[in-house]
């Protein structure tokens, strides 16, 4: 039973989005709040994310979770007091997003393992959407004729059929943080870049005090809020081995040549997930006048990364090395379903950041196994933007004792729903794991 008290003084490690959100809710709620960052805010992965929101996860707690995310987004000024000026910009998008699923038959007959798995996994995708449609997901799942009549820029010839939940959508990163640390410096907390931590004092089972290189800061609590970060930071301090991978992932955008179509359909097109089975998943949405794709394709984990790094772009995932890169293969893959997007121009820029990877692709939520009043929110596998209204919830509910029995109660409008914190307890096992789909 954890046990805390509202007026105690609580450090944050990492300045992202994640911890913007955490910060607020810990200061309205009377808690003294540091915020320490080791170089800028938004120094990671909230300032480099393809910024996608969706609640088609297969994970129960997840669909909750995504949906109160997207309920507090759509309410986002209000509960963050921005300015006349600020509120002129909404900072969610909801396009939707668009799951296509291979169909069997656009699978080689010299490939019938395959053939079988992507019968399976458009399976599992009908069994998952029932599933969300129980929690109040307006999720439909659709013929390849209706994907054709909606969207016409889309070929529905290799497609079976496809999941879309219209609530889904994108965001505004740079706002998120931004107006996040605005409302938490006018709440009061401390927030400290060119902080770096560089140890810990411990004692009995506590972190007592953290070391930087500004100085050493007592609190309370301590909360692991680096991500990517956050397998070095942990043992730094005392903490379990996390684990979390850093992994680079891209991002292209391609400039068309001309319009292929009318302004507003471009810029409502939603987030596209190309042949979901036989493929990685390679998926775009409208970026302004761009189109901004990407592929949640495996690389090896970088552990000792530099901030410079994550702005490292390899030669064969640069968009200008020839024709033999990695954003190439991408376009190749989204012309087997939409020929129209694929050839409309050419890729103009690549950028590139680290997603800190589970092994279920689930994050890590809640108290460390060796220090006691050590609580770890990372490892979100590219979906921390999403994820992070409803990670500060679940923080704030640990730390102020609102946790009964392993569950969180979500406040109005989901009064009725729970989340079970031991789904994310960041010492769970990990053994036969169900991996969650790895999508930005």
């Amino acid at each position: 039973m954890v046990s805390s008290s509202s007026t105690d003084h609580v450090v944050i490690v990492g300045g992202g989005a994640t911890s913007a959100l955490i910060a607020v809710r810990l200061a309205e709620r009377g808690f003294r709040v540091t915020v320490l960052e080791k170089a800028q805010l938004g120094n990671g992965s909230s300032s480099r994310s393809a910024a996608g929101i969706r609640a088609q996860f297969s994970t129960e707690e997840t669909v909750v979770g995504m949906q109160y995310s997207q309920w507090w987004y759509r309410h986002f000024h209000d509960f963050l007091h921005s300015s006349l000026e600020v509120r002129q910009q909404p900072v969610l998008r909801q396009n939707g997003y668009l799951f296509l699923y291979d169909a069997p038959d656009a699978i080689p007959v010299w490939q019938p393992r395959r053939k079988r798995e992507v019968t399976d996994i458009w399976r599992q995708a009908q069994v998952a959407a029932t599933m969300q449609q129980q929690h109040g997901l307006p999720v439909e799942v659709l013929t390849p004729q209706t994907i054709q009549e909606r969207w016409p820029f889309l070929s529905a010839e290799r497609v079976v059929g496809a999941t879309w939940c219209p609530t889904d959508g994108f965001l505004l990163p740079h706002m998120i943080y931004t107006e996040g640390f605005r409302r938490a410096k006018e709440l009061g907390v401390d927030v400290q870049e060119r902080t770096e931590v560089l140890g810990a004092m411990l004692h009995a089972g506590r972190i007592q005090a953290l070391m930087t290189n500004r100085g050493t800061i007592e609190a309370d609590w301590f909360i692991n809020a680096t991500n990517a970060w956050a397998a070095r930071l942990s043992p730094r301090i005392g903490g379990m081995a996390l684990p979390v991978s850093p992994r680079k992932r891209y991002l292209y955008f391609l400039k068309p040549a001309q319009p292929v179509m009318d302004a507003t359909t471009w810029q409502q097109m939603p987030m596209t997930i190309y042949g979901v089975g036989s493929h990685r998943g390679a998926h775009s949405r409208p970026e302004h006048d761009l189109l901004l794709l990407a592929w949640a394709h495996e690389t090896e984990p970088e552990p000792l990364f530099n901030d410079a790094d994550q702005d490292r772009v390899d030669p064969p995932f640069r968009h200008d090395n020839g024709i033999d890169n990695y954003g190439c293969a991408i376009l190749e893959q989204v012309e087997q379903f939409s020929p129209l997007l694929a050839n409309a121009g050419g890729l103009v820029a690549t950028t590139s950041g680290f997603y800190g990877t589970t092994p279920d692709a689930n994050p890590l939520i809640g108290l460390d196994t060796q220090q006691e009043n050590l609580v770890h929110a990372v490892g979100f596998s590219g979906h921390g933007l999403m994820h992070a209204p409803i990670t500060a919830l679940l923080v704030e509910a640990l730390l102020a004792g609102d946790v009964d029995d392993g569950l969180v109660h979500l406040p109005v409008p989901f009064a009725a729903a729970t989340i079970d914190l031991r789904t994310f307890a960041p010492g769970r096992s990990f053994e036969n794991a169900h991996r969650e789909t790895l999508v930005l």
